[in-house]
Order: structure tokens, then sequence, then C-alpha cells
């Protein structure tokens, strides 16, 4: 059966009030040509339409308080009355709306009034949330307590994300509620549908206090969701040091995070989190730990410039010069093709190798002067960068590749250099040709004052 309410049933829908059929059921069961025979406790709504009790409960879970209808005519269907028994039901399937209101505003008066009254505490309200949930949203520490000694279930999760009471006082930093809840037997690792926890969701949220009560009480530090990302890692991520350093200082594992390599360090050094980075590093975490394509922490952090993460991770020795799997490039190969001078200095400082050449043959300045990041072309030539080095399909250098692109103030710094301005490729093509051919007026004149030779291709 559908878990959402249905569309009112054909009026006409025969089905005789001696039968133990349900029209609920007819629907699952339209255009067959035996509809089977129930034996379930039938019960008749308000407006004298009879169902199944509990398929009339199960589409009232998905209405809203107040507005549940019959399946037949719309009517309000309530009480319903148990055809064997003649008792009358009353609407267990949802607590009422001032029991709802209750719990919603804090109101402990009322909620006692509810309760004394014999509404189901356990009732499932809209959206799926129970009582007990939305008071530990709300952070009403008395009205979550005293649900909980009314029967209220601490661990209940019928929520459309599977979130359980813990959870939801976690997401919302209600410390008193959260530890309320843990104190009263709440499951510490109860995940929601995506594989989070309550202690992942306090790393994520930044909800250090909430973190630490979940962490006294013995919480898995190192679950992973459902992607692989443990607290940690997420702490680490999002830039939370308050729950990093509980976390480590808790000591969950430094290197734990997804299959494919990724760990909190390198994120830390990835989304430029420098005090967690500065955390992890001192607690011992891998610094040269490799993602499954040989991405290393510093190649991230000279990647996308995170300048303090650079330092942290060079001042602890990491490897220099480690090399991606895809393409052989290092970290100062990154910072040179991003243009990101200030870690191209600092590596360059560290003692990085400029003349390390990628899969293809080509260098540092190469990529600098291929993608006109001219500061970064200055530093690797001031350093003695390899000013003629060739890319292995071609024989392209970095002036030829300059002249290519139309990157004039890179062909400057290289043809001051003293690069070789007629260093051609293998077919015979010079740089000045290439201009030429570009279209490249200025970088043309530039060779030609400069005493470059025409050439041609072989």
């Amino acid at each position: 059966m559908d878990s959402i309410a249905r569309p009112p049933l054909p009026i006409g829908t025969d089905v005789k009030s001696e039968a133990d059929v349900c029209p609920i059921c007819l629907v699952e069961f339209h255009g067959h040509d035996v509809v089977p025979v129930d034996v379930k406790t039938q019960c008749r709504t308000q407006c004298g339409h009879r169902f199944h009790l509990d398929c009339v409960s199960e589409q009232f879970v998905y209405q809203p308080v107040g507005s549940r209808q019959c399946a037949m005519c719309r009517q309000d269907p309530m009480p319903v009355v148990n055809l064997n028994t003649g008792e009358s039901h009353p609407d267990t399937s949802f607590p009422n709306q001032a029991f709802y209101d209750a719990c919603d505003y804090g109101d402990l008066d009322q909620v006692e009034r509810s309760l004394a009254e014999g509404v189901n505490v356990n009732a499932v309200m809209t959206y799926g949330l129970t009582a007990l949930m939305l008071a530990s949203i709300r952070g009403y520490t008395d009205v979550v307590e005293r649900l909980i000694n009314a029967g209220a279930d601490v661990n209940t999760a019928r929520n459309e994300d599977d979130g359980t009471p813990l959870l939801f006082a976690v997401e919302e930093n209600n410390t008193d509620c959260v530890k309320l809840l843990i104190n009263k037997g709440a499951d510490l690792n109860a995940g929601a549908k995506n594989g989070a926890t309550p202690l992942s969701i306090a790393a994520e949220m930044g909800n250090t206090d909430c973190l630490k009560a979940l962490i006294e009480a013995k919480a898995n530090l190192n679950v992973k969701d459902e992607d692989g990302n443990t607290p940690l890692l997420i702490a680490a991520a999002k830039g939370k040091t308050d729950c990093v350093k509980a976390l480590i200082k808790a000591k969950a594992d430094l290197n734990a995070g997804p299959k494919y390599g990724v760990t909190p360090l390198l994120l830390a050094a990835q989304e430029n989190n420098a005090d967690c980075l500065k955390l992890l590093i001192k607690a011992g975490a891998d610094i040269n730990t490799r993602t499954e394509d040989g991405i290393t922490p510093l190649y991230l952090a000279a990647q996308n410039n995170s300048i303090d993460c650079a330092e942290l991770l060079i001042n602890a020795e990491a490897d220099l010069n480690a090399r991606r799997t895809e393409d052989g490039a290092t970290p100062l190969f990154i910072a040179a093709r991003r243009g990101n001078t200030e870690c191209l200095k600092r590596l360059i400082k560290a003692g990085a190798d400029t003349n390390i050449p990628g899969e293809d043959g080509t260098t540092a300045l190469f990529i600098a002067a291929q993608k006109g990041n001219t500061d970064c072309v200055e530093l690797l030539i001031n350093t003695e960068a390899d000013l003629n080095a060739r890319r292995t399909e071609d024989g392209a250098t970095p002036l030829f590749i300059a002249a290519r692109e139309g990157n004039i103030e890179c062909l400057k710094l290289l043809i001051r250099a003293e690069a070789d301005i007629n260093a051609a490729l293998s077919d015979g093509t010079t740089p000045l040709a290439i201009a030429t051919e570009m279209g490249n007026a200025d970088c043309a004149r530039l060779l030609t004052n400069a005493g470059a030779e025409r050439g041609q291709r072989r």
C-alpha cells in the first residue's frame, strides 16, 4: 500500500457491508479478476463507510493533524468504531491538536492534561514526527522528560529521514535535551537514512557541547556515513576547530575516511582550514597521505592557494615533489598552472624541484607560460628553471607556447632570460612562424626584433 494519502474512492465502489473487504484495499487490486477476502479487523467511520482499521490508520499517518478525511467521501471520519467489539477508537494514529501544539510551544500543563486524557504519547504527527521529536527539536527539556516518563520511545525513528529525538536535539544544539536523552537510554549511534549519526551531525554543525556530551557517553568516534566520512573528517572539512580538538583528544582515528583515500588532514588543507590542519599535524596525522589519484595535502593547498596550510605542511616536512598519478604533476606544477604565486614562492623557497616534468614532458615554467601567469614565469626564471625544456609529443618549449598563446609578457621575460628564440617543433615550426600563423602580431614583432628566424613546417 502506498505511503501517501489516497484520493477519494469512487462512490459507486461495490463493497458489501457484510464482507471482509476494504475499499482502500480494493485500490490495490483494481483491474484484477479476483479480489481477496481479508479477515482483518473491520471498522466503521462516523460517515458510515467501512474499512480495515489498519488501512484507515495507515492512511491517516500522512494527513496533517485536524485534516483527516474518509477515503470514500472526504467527510470527518472520527470516531472510528470497531465492528467486532463496538468499541469507539479515538484517533490514536495522531495526537490531538492540543497535544501537538503543547509540544510545539512547550506548554507542559497542556501536555499533562493530554496525557491524563489518554493521548498516545508515541503517536506520529505531521511529517512523521512524534511528540518527543518535536519537543527535542524545540529544546523543551521539561516536556521531553515528561514525555519519556510517560512512555515516549527515545529511539523511535519514524520521520521521513529516519531521524531520532537525539539526532534532532543535536542538530538544534539543544545540549540539555541531548544530555537528558542520553541519560534516558537514547541510542548514541542511531543514524539517519544517509548514515549521519548524532556525533557526525554535531561535528558538521560545530555544536561542541553536544559533541562532548556524546563523546563522554562513549558514542562511536569513527562511525562513517554513507559516503565514508567520519565525524573528524567532517569537522576538519567544515573548519570546526573545537570539534576537531575534542575528537583528537578522544582518540578518534586521524587518518580514517572514504575508500578513495580522503582524510581529515587532506580536507583541512583543501578547504584552507589552517587551525584544524595545525591540530591534525600536531596529533600525528599523515601529512603525505594520498588519494587514489596520488593527490597529497600539499598539492591541494597549492592548488587552492591555501597559503597558511601550505606553510604548515612545508614546515612539517611534507613531500615537496610528490607527483599526481594521472599526469605526474607536483604541488609546484599546480601552483604555476593556477597562477598561485604566493604558494609557488613558498615551494621554491623550501626547495621544491622546478624542473620535474609531467607525464608529457611539460614543466612548471611551460605551464605558467602557456596560461599567461607572468609572475609565476618570472619566479621560475629567477630560480633557474630550464628555459628550453621540451614537451614530449612535439618538442614545444616554454617560449614557443607563449608565442603560440599570445602571452606577450611571458614571452618578453623568456627572451630577456635568453631562452632559445628559434627552438622549433619536431616538424620545423619556429616560435616566429607559430606567432604569425596564430595572428599574434605583437609576439611576432617581438620575436622579429629579437632576431628570430621565420622557419617553416616540414
